[in-house]
């Protein structure tokens, strides 16, 4: 292979990331930042959206610039913009948290668009800085975990502060059941953003890729849940993320994984993709199974408060409905429970794995659905002032965004398994080493003879002479020398003189 060949082969990865950066860039540019600013949003000003094109284009043109630093500058004041509308986010929160005003969150164009900005500033080589990277994820894991347990807390602070105080009085009973239910759904909520921010921080090969995987889902569940007409019931803040706690998993978690998904996608993915790489995805679907095993269980435990604090509280709700959604997210953590237990054995069946993989999926996508169409809906107070960007006329939102995030997980996580036995089934077997035979060698005219001679065969004792026989063969050789049975044998000279 000649020089030229081995760099084009190198720079074949790049040219591929690079490609994905551009359309994430300009994803970016069509989803919205916000609940107030984005593509398709009446309220966006034109200067807002004039300083997001701004800051694509010295993006999109760091993917033709092949030194890294130049890249990185380029790259610079997207990743700032981002960071002002996490902050701008983060404060509205705190300060108007608890007065009804709906938080701005962090939509999925900033999600997009971080993850291309991070793509485009990598350097077109394949290499990657191994120490700089983990360092960068174990920060990042570290803040959106600690932002995650405030966000929290906050929001638990915002929805118990008038019951608390109320447990004591005539409706204490009511006050108890509301704050502990506020307390759970925050649990559950903050759950994820936990599990996968050990993820991002590990510095092993399988949580990296099922961290990998988790933020390409988010990705591209951000968009579908934007753009399809479905996905303003799917959630009601049509995918823009408010803060952990709220609603459901927080921007803190889903700006986490995309961005480490950038980062370290390139090295994992190749290696994801190597040759003997079967230890890895059995590791990282054991990481993405407990997720969802998590996240469902804990579904399940929201559905069973949710009827016991409708008791309490006397409000009129189906209880089959609930117990349906209940039943659903139960069996979908059972199955993602007995596929995690049996993962640890690596002599298990492939095809039993991919056949119970694929009915993961099944039951997340049913998840999805009968969360949308088993929920009661209520008519609006006043249909012309609902907003065009958030809220829906469900009776309770928990169906989110996330859980169409673990949909598209549990789909790459059966893509790898038949992928990857496919790969193994095609696998050459290498051959066995077969002895030549000893007729190719010449052999030495010593061992010809011994080949040639025959196994000696041990002399039989000779049978008991038959007097018949041995009389009749005495005849016939008397009669062949001209003899009779007179006498004893005689010559011619004997027969001449007798004469």
């Amino acid at each position: 292979m000649t020089e030229t060949s081995q760099q084009s082969e190198a720079l074949r990865p790049s040219r591929i990331y690079a490609a994905a950066a551009a359309v994430l860039l300009i994803l970016g540019l069509l989803l919205p930042w916000n609940v107030h600013v984005g593509a398709g949003i009446s309220e966006t000003r034109g200067w807002v959206f004039a300083i997001m094109v701004i800051a694509t284009v010295p993006c999109l043109a760091a993917l033709f610039v092949v030194e890294s630093i130049p890249r990185w500058a380029l790259t610079v004041p997207y990743l700032i913009l981002v960071g002002v509308f996490t902050v701008f986010a983060i404060v509205i929160s705190v300060r108007y948290g608890g007065t009804g005003m709906v938080a701005p969150g962090v939509g999925p164009g900033a999600w997009s668009g971080l993850a291309g900005a991070l793509l485009a500033a990598q350097p077109r080589t394949a290499t990657c800085d191994q120490q700089r990277a983990d360092r960068t994820c174990r920060l990042i894991g570290w803040s959106s975990i600690v932002l995650a347990v405030l966000a929290t807390l906050f929001n638990l602070y915002f929805r118990t502060r008038f019951v608390i105080p109320g447990i004591g009085g005539d409706a204490g009973i009511q006050n108890l059941a509301t704050a502990v239910a506020a307390l759970l759904y925050g649990v559950v909520a903050l759950a994820p953003a936990l599990v996968a921010g050990r993820w991002v921080m590990s510095g092993r090969p399988g949580p990296r890729l099922a961290a990998v995987l988790l933020g390409g889902a988010a990705v591209v569940a951000g968009a579908l849940v934007w753009f399809l007409p479905v996905g303003r019931l799917l959630d009601a803040f049509h995918g823009i993320a408010q803060n952990t706690g709220t609603v459901s998993v927080g921007y803190e978690g889903y700006l986490a994984w995309i961005a480490v998904a950038a980062i370290i996608g390139t090295p994992v993915l190749r290696s994801a993709r190597a040759a003997g790489s079967a230890e890895l995805w059995r590791y990282a679907t054991r990481c993405c199974l407990a997720l969802i095993t998590v996240w469902c269980g804990g579904k399940a435990v929201l559905r069973i408060t949710d009827v016991w604090l409708a008791g309490v509280l006397s409000l009129p709700t189906p209880p089959y409905n609930t117990t349906m959604l209940m039943a659903f997210d139960l069996l979908t953590a059972v199955l993602a429970l007995w596929l995690f237990v049996n993962s640890r054995n690596r002599s298990a069946s492939r095809t039993v794995t991919v056949v119970v993989l694929g009915i993961l999926v099944v039951l997340t996508v049913c998840r999805l659905i009968l969360g949308v169409a088993l929920v009661p809906r209520i008519d609006p107070l006043n249909p012309g002032t609902v907003n065009p960007v958030f809220g829906n006329h469900l009776v309770q939102q928990i169906t989110s965004t996330f859980d169409v995030t673990l949909s598209f997980v549990a789909l790459l996580l059966l893509t790898g398994a038949v992928g990857f036995g496919a790969r193994t089934s095609t696998k050459a077997v290498p051959a066995q080493p077969v002895p030549r035979p000893a007729a190719a060698d010449t052999p030495t005219p010593a061992a010809a003879a011994r080949i040639a001679a025959p196994n000696p065969v041990e002399a039989q004792p000779a049978a008991a002479p038959d007097r018949v026989t041995d009389v009749l063969a005495q005849s016939t050789q008397r009669f062949a020398a001209g003899t009779t049975y007179g006498g004893g044998p005689s010559t011619v000279g004997e027969s001449e003189s007798g004469s």
